[in-house]
């Protein structure tokens, strides 16, 4: 059974079963006292690093244990404004609403600007939500399946359902052949499908590419699991010769894969047919293994470049 799971910025394909909020409330004594200012650098913004033994080998990618350095957050403020609570006699309502409408426009002229010159992510820029006003007013929650009615009435089920029929159709999957859910990143995407693997195979080790999103590794983290990272060809592909040596090491274990189409900094596609024949040349029946495809850059355009034209390209 084949999965197909989406989010508003990268589709994400399985082959297997299956704001930052800023919040600030404004202080009316204060108002002269707050600056806004988006562009503030602040020095010194390397976490603490602390030291652990015997880090279990699972997390280390195999092999012995091994002392490990741990990063922790640090609570860093760029900038910030303070959060009160209004008084019961409060007469400065309009002055404190005057104020947060400048404070919002500063803010919209920071997005407007920043945009303009943004740089270097494939960002889609051309947003228009007017239609949408209307709806804004609604608190409007998918949670849980899409597919089992749920007792929470105000959703929009039938939307996300037909944005997932369409992926289905894209990547020619029947509508009683799939599952899927609209996630809220790409991150999400990868933490579910790495996650499933796991559920499946739960002594099974993650092999992918050095190139594979970060999120690959930061779920390998998450769920304990042994992670072994492949070595990569000059475009940014697995290397399947390393892949095999990797996976021989390692025969007794169940694989659970990372397959790319598209990777972040090189836009690699990786070979999935040479990985499948990976897998049986080393004796991985397909009961052994399970496949994630992170859709990354290229999940949503791939269905739409021809084979002769990929041929004749290469």
């Amino acid at each position: 059974m084949e999965t197909v799971i989406v989010d508003s910025n990268r589709a994400m394909v399985g082959t297997s079963a299956v704001i930052e909020s800023m919040s600030s409330a404004v202080n009316g004594k204060e108002v002269a006292d707050v600056r806004f200012d988006p562009t503030a650098v602040v020095p010194e913004l390397v976490p603490a690093v602390v030291k652990s033994e015997g880090v279990d080998a699972a997390v280390n990618g195999g092999g012995e244990e091994q002392e490990r350095e741990i990063v922790l957050g640090r609570n860093i403020h760029t900038s910030s404004f303070s959060v009160t609570e209004p008084d019961a006699d409060d007469d400065s309502t309009g002055d404190k609403e005057a104020y947060m409408a400048s404070v919002l426009a500063r803010y919209r002229k920071t997005l407007t600007d920043r945009t303009k010159y943004h740089l270097g992510y494939p960002y889609n820029l051309d947003f228009d939500y007017g239609a949408l006003t209307q709806l804004q007013h609604f608190s409007i929650n998918n949670l849980g399946d899409p597919f089992i009615e749920s007792n929470y009435g105000v959703h929009s089920r039938q939307f996300e359902v037909g944005v997932l029929d369409w992926f289905a159709r894209l990547w020619d999957i029947e509508k009683d052949e799939y599952w899927g859910y609209i996630t809220n990143c790409g991150t999400e995407g990868n933490l579910h499908g790495i996650l499933v693997g796991r559920e499946v195979f739960p002594e099974g080790i993650l092999y992918a590419s050095k190139e594979s999103h970060y999120s690959i590794f930061k779920a390998a983290r998450m769920y304990r699991m042994e992670c072994e990272k492949v070595g990569t060809l000059l475009t940014g592909e697995i290397d399947c010769a390393d892949f095999k040596v990797k996976l021989l090491a390692n025969k007794d274990k169940p694989a659970i894969i990372n397959v790319n189409i598209g990777t972040t900094v090189k836009g690699a596609v990786d070979d999935l047919d040479l990985v499948i024949k990976t897998l049986e040349d080393c004796g991985f029946s397909h009961d052994r293994f399970y496949i994630h495809c992170d859709g990354a850059l290229f999940g949503l355009m791939m269905p739409f470049v021809k084979r002769d034209t990929c041929s004749s390209a290469s």
